[in-house]
């Protein structure tokens, strides 16, 4: 795989856009409490960024009609652009404009790169590259902070945005010079009825249903527990700020180890047991975490469901890219990205209502119930059109 070099330049471009993104949040997190001293404000911009996603099945058509390494490379380009403005600009609508237009580019770029995915990668190494992505990504989200935070101290937010705009450029630099096939469309049709096609396919594709309902409900149980992290570790456990760190560090270590272990996996056992094998372990895990009588017992369940979390994203990746057919791919991973988007909002919400109302510990429980529940559902959703078509006529 690593013998691979447009995959090797894909990689490595990710990589360093993962990094970049991470290091911007606490950028713009800082320079928005320097300029405005709110915290609505901060939240405001968090929102503005999420917004976009919203519209991601209409991105996922452009990533099916044009040229996708011109997509890829423009997106790097225009957030690069945008990051720079962000250097210079300190009216907080003009932020929430450019934090906006950040989140649509990274809208539009992220179904594109992964329906690309299969036409760089080899179909026998799809698992092992996805693998390695998420690997990668689950790294930058413990570092890309951490590094961010150096550089704000340091020598200030300027930095930290000329990083960013530098990691776009090096990520569009790299993807200019992969090939990448257009995609055939499927349709003859204007941008409504493919848009329309997208998602009439997807309404009746088994497997592909399955993973993109899947990932609207995961992300929807999982994500309760969020907002009770840092109670439990400062509350529950009397951990302080640092036990914060850990947990939410040892999570992003489980996330790697996951990740890495589906790569040695995917080839032995069939993606979608191991798929509902990391559902139901992330829903014992959580519960655990919950019923933990010590922390390094609650560090211990939460590596476990950081580890199904990297499952998770690679098992899904990798089933949608072999079964959904390329002229749809990113219409499929679009509406992927905007039920994720959805669910992380009403989970963050509801999260924080659970804790104020039972508890770190309960809600931690109450999202390893839903997440069981959500396994069943998908189960439900994946055999559904077995049932129809055992009880339909063939000639």
């Amino acid at each position: 795989m690593l013998s691979n070099r447009r995959f090797v330049r894909l990689w490595i471009g990710q990589a360093a856009s993962f990094v970049g993104d991470a290091v911007s949040m606490v950028a713009v997190v800082v320079l928005i409490v320097q300029t405005t001293g709110s915290a609505s404000a901060v939240g405001g911009a968090l929102v503005a960024r999420l917004l976009p996603t919203l519209a991601s099945p209409l991105f996922g058509v452009l990533a099916d009609r044009l040229d996708r390494r011109a997509i890829l490379v423009a997106s790097d380009l225009v957030r690069a652009l945008l990051a720079v403005g962000l250097i210079f600009t300190r009216d907080l609508a003009v932020l929430y404009a450019l934090i906006f237009l950040m989140g649509a580019a990274r809208a539009l770029f992220n179904p594109t790169v992964r329906a690309a995915f299969p036409s760089v990668v080899g179909g026998g190494d799809l698992t092992r590259a996805n693998s390695l992505i998420s690997a990668t990504f689950s790294v930058s989200i413990t570092v890309g902070p951490a590094l961010g935070g150096l550089l704000v101290a340091g020598v200030g937010v300027r930095a930290a945005f000329l990083l960013d705009a530098a990691t776009f450029l090096f990520s569009a630099a790299l993807l200019y010079h992969i090939p990448l096939p257009r995609a055939e469309s499927e349709s003859d049709g204007g941008f409504l009825s493919e848009f329309r096609a997208g998602l009439g396919y997807l309404a009746g594709a088994g497997v592909p249903l399955a993973m993109v309902v899947g990932a609207f409900l995961t992300v929807l149980a999982t994500d309760l527990a969020t907002p009770a992290e840092v109670f439990l570790a400062r509350d529950t456990f009397a951990a302080g700020d640092a036990g914060y760190g850990l947990l939410v560090g040892i999570w992003g270590a489980g996330m790697v180890v996951g990740s890495a272990a589906t790569g040695v996996l995917g080839d032995r056992i069939p993606l979608l047991s191991l798929y509902f094998v990391s559902v139901f372990a992330w829903a014992v895990a959580l519960v655990g975490a919950g019923l933990a009588p010590l922390f390094v017992v609650a560090l211990g369940a939460l590596t476990v469901a950081g580890a199904a979390n990297g499952i998770d994203n690679v098992a899904t990746d990798t089933i949608l890219q072999t079964r959904v057919p390329d002229a749809l791919l990113g219409r499929v991973f679009s509406v992927r990205f905007t039920g994720y988007s959805a669910a992380e909002a009403i989970a963050y919400s509801l999260g924080g209502l659970l804790v104020d109302a039972s508890g770190a510990r309960q809600t931690y429980m109450v999202s390893g119930l839903a997440t069981a529940v959500a396994g069943l559902l998908i189960l439900l959703v994946l055999a559904t059109p077995a049932k129809r078509s055992r009880g339909t006529k063939h000639p």
